[in-house]
């Protein structure tokens, strides 16, 4: 009985060798049928086989497959396709050039090349520092704690504005003319917050005078005392250009 099985075992795996080896040498059929039917249809050339079958159930498609094959279409399209070219290439070194053009840009208008910020920063920082300077006179020279925070408030949207301006992405020419715009502005209400100062101060010392009973005599006439106090009103704003005439 063991023999037998093992008779029975060796017979199926000769026979599954034997199929194994077949389907090996089996790699494609070839059907000229078939293959006469895609020539047709990519090149035109080739005949349409069997004839009975196409006469009987596609006579039309027969009459002209060989005009209607697929290699007139890729024809066309390459045709069309070679007339884009030029354009194409055009267009792509439209966008190659406009890239150089916005590089140039981004490292111009970045703030590290900022070249107008280093002509003009000393000129807004000096009138900064004398703004502050002047907005802490605010209450020593009888303004109220109100009106410090005004100031205050408007120096430090000065100082945003400076910042921004420094930060923004802006050509050279357009940064320079925000800094003289912000330049000006601080000049003019340096001399405003000036004014309001001598103002204030003059209402504080009447006030002193009159609480005191204080009679002023005065030891110098009116044109020295109004020619002191207008040197003095120019050195508080620093504003050059306003008098030719040194204190």
């Amino acid at each position: 009985m063991k023999r037998n099985h093992l008779k029975g075992l060796l017979l199926m795996l000769l026979s599954l060798v034997s199929l194994y080896g077949q389907a090996q040498e089996v790699t494609y059929i070839h059907e000229r049928d078939i293959m006469n039917q895609f020539t047709t249809m990519e090149t035109g050339a080739g005949i349409l086989s069997p004839a009975w079958y196409y006469n009987s159930l596609h006579k039309n498609y027969q009459r002209d497959a060989n005009l209607r094959n697929k290699l007139a279409y890729r024809t066309d399209v390459m045709a069309n396709t070679s007339k884009e070219v030029n354009e194409a290439e055009k267009v792509d070194s439209d966008y190659v050039e406009r890239a150089k053009v916005e590089a140039l840009n981004i490292v111009s208008r970045s703030s590290a090349s900022d070249l107008s910020w280093v002509l003009e920063k000393k000129k807004l920082d000096s009138k900064m520092l004398l703004f502050d300077k002047n907005i802490n006179h605010i209450v020593s020279c009888g303004g109220s704690s109100s009106d410090y925070r005004n100031w205050r408030n408007i120096y430090n949207c000065f100082e945003t504005a400076i910042k921004i301006t420094h930060e923004s992405y802006q050509d050279l020419g357009m940064r320079k003319r925000e800094y003289l715009a912000i330049y000006q502005d601080i000049v003019k209400r340096n001399v405003t917050l000036v004014k309001q100062l001598l103002y204030w101060n003059s209402l504080k010392k009447g006030k002193r005078f009159s609480e005191n009973n204080t009679r002023v005599e005065r030891n110098t006439s009116n044109t020295v005392i109004a020619s002191d106090a207008y040197r003095r009103w120019q050195a508080a704003m620093a504003v050059d250009g306003f008098s030719g005439a040194k204190p």
